[in-house]
């Protein structure tokens, strides 16, 4: 263990379990038990690795959640392959302030969806400072279900986001990702977390964005460069400067993105054919590209 990190197994995977087995015998089928932490610092969190096939993009995913009272400060992902687990630094904010029910199957819609260059994706579960895992359900504290029937999803844990230690063998974590087509993924994550740190670091890219077909139909993708990490805001406009659709809103990584628009509004209607303008913010700093949707 690192960091002085202890793992809690609620079943008869540790001997040191304090939980009765009445309450593992309690879960519903597939589900073997739990996992948490003991202590939880800022940086406690999981990572589990999400495969992720080329012509499809991640939607959202359900987990089996211990306490619905526990509110999970942050979801976030990174692409990379399988044995390599990212740092929390590393990886890109999806959702925030996430709960869940008790004992129960809870899920997490990502909006847009997700897609990736690499095998997969690891979504990393940050565990709120404190919370413990110290019994099962409302109350008991932060922890997550996994599997022993080979239908779980492999992934590590980590005291600190840093170091890490594998959740391996039989066991995997309890969760179930929604997928959709690759062509609705309105990200696609292209970094390969530790995996890259033997190749040469690329130059530094200006701020740039561009937008490839344009003119357009049905859809176009937009491709974005951030020097520096930062939060970026991208919102298309028509020609009488209301807001069409806001296509992105976080946090991103330095470096390349792409985002597609598919010609739909905030409410997923087909706009007309005309003129649109997108509008990037980063910082202090804005650029506007002209789009031209033809029918």
């Amino acid at each position: 263990m690192t960091n002085g990190m202890k793992i809690i197994l609620a079943a008869t995977l540790l001997a040191t379990c304090l939980l009765p087995m009445s309450a593992v015998a309690d879960l519903p089928g597939g589900i073997a038990g739990l996992v948490g932490l003991e202590p939880t610092e800022a940086g406690s969190c999981v990572a589990v690795w999400v495969p992720i096939p080329e012509e499809l993009a991640l939607a959202g995913f359900s987990w089996y959640n211990n306490d619905g009272g526990v509110i999970f400060p942050e979801v976030l992902l990174e692409s990379g392959s399988p044995d390599n687990p990212v740092t929390v630094t590393d990886a890109v904010p999806v959702a925030t302030n996430v709960q869940g029910m008790s004992l129960d199957w809870s899920g997490v819609t990502l909006d847009p969806p997700v897609g990736c260059q690499s095998e997969g994706l690891y979504l990393l579960l940050r565990f709120p400072e404190g919370s413990e895992y110290t019994a099962d359900g409302q109350g008991g504290g932060a922890a997550l279900g996994y599997r022993t029937d080979g239908a779980g999803f492999p992934g590590w844990i980590s005291a600190d986001g840093h170091h890490w230690v594998a959740f391996s063998g039989e066991f995997g974590f309890a969760l179930d990702p929604v997928f959709v087509s690759a062509d609705e993924a309105g990200m696609i994550m292209k970094g390969a977390g530790r995996n890259t740190q033997n190749e040469q670091a690329p130059q530094r890219q200006p701020l740039s964005l561009a937008a490839f077909p344009n003119p357009f139909n049905p859809s176009t993708t937009l491709r974005f460069n951030l020097p520096d990490p930062g939060k970026v805001e991208i919102k298309v406009f028509d020609l009488r400067g209301a807001l069409v659709r806001r296509l992105a809103a976080g946090v991103f990584t330095a470096g390349p993105h792409d985002i597609k628009w598919q010609g739909r509004d905030e409410h997923g209607r087909r706009v007309a054919s005309g003129v649109y303008f997108v509008r990037m913010t980063t910082g202090r700093t804005a650029m506007t590209r002209r789009l031209v949707l033809v029918q």
